[in-house]
Order: C-alpha cells, then structure tokens, then sequence
C-alpha cells in the first residue's frame, strides 16, 4: 500500500510508526509541520535503511506564530493546503493524520477524498475543547463561539472519516457522547520508541556537560505551555535552591518555557537551568541524566491532552513524578506501571512533597525506574502497534503492499530516503 502519515507535531513515536509500515513493504511519506518549534522532534535516523520510507517537514510561506489567534489560524490553513499538495502527488491508498489543527484536517480529508485514499482521523486530542481551554485564559469573549464552531468542524469530520483512533479510552467516550460510535472507533494509546531511548547511566557526557553528573537532578523535557503548569517548576526550583543539593533542568520551548525564563531570575543558576529543546540523538543522555523526570497537566487541560512526554520517560527507566489528575491517562499509565508518583496538579505544595519523598528514598526510585522500563519494553512492541494500525487501514493492509496496489511510476525509489527540514 502506499501510506501517508502526517503527524503534524513530528514525534518521534510518529516516525517509528512509518519507519515500520516502510519496513514491511509499504511506500510511506511522513509528513510534519517544520516550522512549529514549540514541540521536540524525531529525527531522520527513523529513515536510515528503510526502502521506500520519505520523511519530509513542510514550510509555509507565513511566520508561524502559535499563539496568535488569526494568524495562527492562517498557518494552519496553510499548513493544510501544502499536505494536501502532497496528497495529489503522492497519491496515497491512505491517510493517516494526528496532531493536525482542524482547519488543515478538514483540507486534508477532502484532499484525500479527492485521491480517493482512505482517511483515518488520528485522535491525539480533542481540539475543540483545546480551543475553549486557550481562548477562556486569551479571549474570553470568544470562548463560547470559537468552541461551538471548532466542535462542529471535529464532529464532522470525525463522522466523515473512514476511521477513527483514538489515544485514549476518555477520548473514545467523547465521541460516543457525541454519538460517533461503531467498529470504525479504535483505540490505540501512544507509546515511545523504545528501541532508541534506552537507559543510560547518569554520569554520561551530557550530564557531565550539564554539571549534574554529580548532582542529583529533577528534569522536566518537552513541550511547556500554560497548561502545563510552568509555576510548580518555579516553585520546586525555589525549594531546591533553599536546599542547596540539587537542580531542576527543564530542556523545553512553548509558552510556558517563555513564562519561566522570564522569572528564572528569581532564582540562582546554580538551582535551574533553561535550555531549548536537544538532538533526538542525544534524549536518551538527557534523560539519563535525571534522577527524577517531571509531567505536569492543568487540572482541566486533562480532559483533552495527553503527555505524550510521559512515554519517553518510562523508556529511559527513570522514576516519574507527574502533576495531573488522576483520570488523565498519562497519569493512570503511571500508576498501572508503578513507575512513579501522581499527585494532583493544583497546589504546590503536592509537588513539593513528592519530589522531596523521591529525592530522599534512593530505593523506591529504583523500583519506580526499573518497573517503568519494564512496562516500556512490554507494551511499546512497534510489530504490535503496527499491526493494530493496518488493521484500522484494512482492505488488505496487512497484505504485502504490491499484492493489492502495485508500485506505480512515481513510487519513490528503494534509495530515496530523506529528510527535508
């Protein structure tokens, strides 16, 4: 089959996907949005060996700006045309698409429609409660309007795929409650490649660069907006200078990251560290370098967000503390792997308290490390995850793919494998 993936983020458990439908047959072009710097991304090593795999990040001609209201939705139509561009050329059998602003979703699908491809609504989170969430805290006049018209695009468009994955079970119960239900909704939760982020000791050459080598570290890595709660970080920093025994490193970009490193002065170097966000290649040192990783969700943000970061975190086999409720799912996974610690997200005192439990309790960090590997290595099986998506894809996707669709004259060479950033 000829498969298009576009996660529009460009996470790295997005390539591995693609990296492994190319590996059994398929002819894969991943697509993401290159210009969107507030979130880490894979890298083309997902790429290296792997026949008739293409990894393309797309540009607009506008300045992305996330977080201004009309030009980012301008973007986003932009976005949408330049993926819908590479439908018509690439003349995919599918189209699998996550992350993706609405705006571009909607000309996505019809685009596939147009190529007569399936498509197949990604669910990584659900974005007309996004919109409501955002616009409440920046426009408020807006909220009410802005959440009634993005949730009728996602309705419809949710209806009007030919299928449906969600990441999380709450999600599936969203759509039901909107009365989108039936055997074309599945849910597949994300994972993390475990093959590529792999434990590393902690005195490592990033952590040496870093100076934290010796030093015991909590780190926080990802994306940080508001909804990720930059002030408890803030305040675990405060505590940490005063106990002068350790660091908190937060390897980010986002509204949030900006938020911190406008107050960071407020505490010494020596306490906190800000940097931007590192080389694919080298997350598994950087993860290695914590003694503690950090996930934080707003309380109300975990109705349609997941911390995809989380994954990462139980693949590097390091204890986890993570602020959010308890029902989000990257907290339940947290606590069905015993891997860390959950506590609620509204308080600092909440965080406080379990930082200073694991940094005084050497043992349970330990278990909580080894136990989050383990569940790493059992339930993230890329062979596994694949199956279920070709399944989802159906008519014959679990087939070889020239059994169904045989290559045609533009399929790309075995040798073309490429990254455009």
């Amino acid at each position: 089959m000829r498969i298009l993936v576009n996660e529009f983020c460009g996470h790295p458990f997005g390539m591995d996907l693609s990296r492994e439908l190319a590996r059994r047959g398929h002819t894969v072009l991943h697509t993401y949005f290159a210009d969107n710097t507030s979130t880490p991304k894979g890298s083309d090593s997902a790429a290296e060996n792997v026949p008739d795999l293409t990894i393309k990040g797309l540009h607009i001609q506008r300045a992305f700006v996330k977080h201004g209201l009309l030009s980012r939705r301008a973007a986003d139509v932009e976005y949408g045309r330049a993926v819908a561009s590479e439908v018509r050329r690439f003349r995919p059998d599918v189209v699998l698409s996550g992350d993706m602003p609405l705006d571009g979703q909607r000309i996505l699908r019809d685009a596939a429609r147009g190529a007569n491809a399936r498509f197949v609504f990604w669910l990584q989170d659900v974005y007309s409660t996004a919109v409501r969430y955002v616009l409440r805290r920046k426009a408020p006049l807006l909220a009410g309007l802005a959440g009634w018209y993005y949730e009728r695009v996602e309705k419809d468009l949710l209806r009007k795929s030919d299928a449906v994955v969600c990441i999380a079970p709450a999600f599936a119960e969203q759509l039901a409650r909107w009365k989108i239900s039936g055997p074309h909704v599945s849910v597949i939760p994300n994972w993390a490649p475990v093959h590529a982020i792999v434990p590393t000791p902690k005195d490592n050459a990033w952590a040496r660069e870093m100076g934290v080598a010796d030093r015991f570290c909590f780190l926080y890595s990802g994306t940080l907006g508001m909804k990720h709660r930059p002030e408890l970080l803030l305040a675990l920093a405060k505590k940490l200078e005063a106990r002068g025994d350790a660091r908190l490193v937060v390897v980010a970009g986002g509204a949030g990251a900006d938020w911190l490193a406008e107050r960071a002065h407020a505490v010494s170097r020596d306490a906190l560290t800000l940097l931007p966000f590192q080389p694919y290649e080298r997350v598994p040192e950087v993860l290695g370098a914590a003694d503690v990783l950090i996930a934080l969700l707003d309380a109300e943000a975990g109705s349609f967000a997941v911390p995809s970061k989380t994954l990462a975190y139980l693949c590097a086999g390091r204890p986890v503390m993570i602020a959010a409720q308890q029902d989000n799912e990257a907290a339940r996974l947290v606590a069905r792997a015993k891997a860390g610690i959950v506590v609620p997200p509204d308080g600092e005192e909440h965080t406080i308290e379990a930082a200073m439990r694991l940094m005084d309790d050497p043992a349970l960090r330990a278990e909580f490390g080894k136990n989050a590997r383990g569940y790493a290595e059992e339930s993230f099986a890329i062979d596994a995850i694949a199956n279920r998506f070709l399944s989802v894809f159906g008519d014959g996707a679990e087939s070889d793919a020239g059994a169904k669709n045989p290559a045609r004259a533009d399929s790309p060479a075995a040798a073309r494998t490429t990254l455009d950033a």
